[in-house]
């Protein structure tokens, strides 16, 4: 009987996975679908992932280069934007603005009144001699505005940086006018 048994047993093929009996009568001891040995121990179950991997993902791609046409609408609207929003530093920029109309006078008032002082910026002293006080206070407030401009376009960029610039223009003004006043009261007290 158990001569029976193992003829009519069927095992599964360590290779190509299909049943077979070891009965083959051309080949005896191998499967008659791909002649691998056939062997009474089972055959190792084929080794499955639970999970499939996933596939690698693409190497990145840089992004291309912009246009210039790319270039030129980011900054047109960066400028739309910057005009629709309020200024960010109004109270800086009026402070800026009435120390620099004191710094105008002060200075204006000294070159005026005592022959023995002078501008010391020497464009300034340039426009100063051949616009008067008009080209003064144009060039002045040309300075100004562009101070102010630098700050607001930093200030949208980097939060505090713009503040500090507006700020620092404050102070340099207030020395100024405080220097002008100090010689002006001075010459005057020296009289």
């Amino acid at each position: 009987m158990a001569t029976d048994d193992a003829k009519t047993a069927r095992l599964p093929c360590p290779w190509c996975g299909l049943e077979s009996s070891g009965a083959d009568t051309r080949r005896p001891g191998r499967c008659p679908h791909c002649g691998a040995p056939l062997t009474t121990a089972r055959a190792p179950e084929p080794y499955v992932l639970a999970e499939p991997i996933p596939p690698a993902p693409p190497p990145p791609v840089p992004p291309p280069a912009p246009s210039r046409r790319t270039v030129r609408v980011a900054w047109r609207d960066f400028f739309h934007e910057t005009a629709r929003r309020g200024s960010l530093l109004e109270g800086e920029i009026v402070a800026l603005v009435l120390l620099s109309v004191a710094d105008l006078m002060t200075t204006y008032h000294l070159l005026r009144a005592h022959p023995k002082f002078y501008e010391s910026n020497p464009i300034a002293q340039f426009v100063f001699a051949r616009w008067d006080i008009a080209g003064m206070a144009v060039f002045k407030f040309s300075v100004v505005a562009f101070v102010v401009v630098v700050g607001e376009v930093v200030e949208r960029r980097r939060p505090g940086l713009g503040r500090f610039v507006i700020l620092v223009g404050c102070l340099a003004s207030a020395l100024v006018v405080f220097q002008g006043m100090r010689l002006a009261f001075g010459h005057l007290g020296g009289e």
